[in-house]
């Protein structure tokens, strides 16, 4: 091997790179654990550098060229991580650089896209612009118990049941309906929302089985519950630009296995924004109107008359 490989070329891929830096390795060969160990140290290093700039910020001079090296060594480790684990660095960079893009990427629109019951009668498929009001009311339950509920009308039809909290804390759980609207106008998707409708895909068997059938519902009921208690942590997002990517895994890997895999993480993220940004209005207003456009792939409010 070249004496010095870095005068291959002046910049060098994370491919070749990872092959390289795999000559010098002495330190990991026979433990697969101190690339672990070597990255935790030297993020410690950086963060010691830190310390150093934030105590001197005008007279520390060395800053730069100490966060190049720790960098490096950084860089070294990651290889040496990649290797025992069989993984390619530079495929590691670009996969990175694929799943940031799709996820941080603002201002851009989201693509149309083509809708999992296209070509379906109206019966079975969801409408692909749909108005509904929500409405709030006072109850008494049948212990006598005066709770709030929700009530969901498309024009003068009721849709599903009314809704309460079913918490012993008010946190609005009665509107919850709406995350359902904004996964359908925005993923397209929504099994709840078409057995609500009645639009399920009854002469298709094994969609109607596992699309639209009682699992796929739960699911999305159980991922709806999920990202509820997250966003509570989050102010219910209204300060947020971007939803934590960790809730957004939690979603894709919830759906792994059904149709709204074929969304991506901007997808995502985008009905959860959407479906947030209706829920802080209708709680706001104790109600309103929402419509979703699954062309448009929109959920927008009108507050109700005052």
């Amino acid at each position: 091997m070249n004496a010095n490989p870095t005068s291959k070329a002046a910049a060098m891929d994370l491919s070749t790179y990872q092959e390289l830096a795999g000559s010098t390795d002495i330190l990991t060969k026979d433990d697969p654990l101190m690339p672990l160990l070597g990255l935790a140290g030297e993020v410690g290093q950086l963060i010691a550098e830190y310390k150093k700039r934030q105590r001197d910020v005008h007279g520390y001079r060395a800053f730069q060229e100490e966060v190049r090296e720790e960098l490096g060594d950084i860089l070294w480790y990651a290889a040496a991580l990649a290797r025992h684990n069989g993984l390619d660095l530079g495929d590691i960079a670009k996969r990175n650089l694929a799943k940031t893009h799709d996820l941080f990427r603002s201002g851009d629109a989201l693509p149309v896209h083509e809708l999992f019951d296209a070509g379906l009668s109206d019966d079975q498929r969801l409408p692909d612009r749909l108005t509904v009001t929500l409405v709030e009311n006072e109850e008494t339950s049948k212990r006598g118990e005066r709770v709030l509920r929700v009530r969901m009308y498309a024009g003068e039809t009721a849709v599903g049941d009314p809704l309460d909290d079913n918490s012993e804390h008010d946190d609005a759980y009665r509107y919850h309906d709406v995350f359902h609207l904004a996964h359908m106008a925005v993923l397209g998707w929504s099994p709840v929302m078409r057995r609500l409708l009645d639009r399920k895909r009854w002469n298709q068997p094994s969609i109607d089985r596992i699309q639209d059938g009682g699992r796929a519902a739960a699911i999305e009921e159980g991922l709806t519950a999920y990202v509820f208690t997250m966003a509570g942590d989050h102010s219910y997002f209204a300060n947020l630009e971007h939803v934590p990517p960790s809730i957004l895994k939690v979603c894709a890997k919830m759906t792994g296995h059904l149709e709204v895999s074929n969304r991506s993480i901007a997808d995502w993220h985008q009905a959860i924004l959407a479906g947030y940004g209706a829920f802080r209005h209708v709680v706001e207003h104790r109600g309103g109107t929402l419509t979703a456009d699954l062309i448009g792939r929109t959920l927008t409010y009108d507050a109700p008359p005052t």
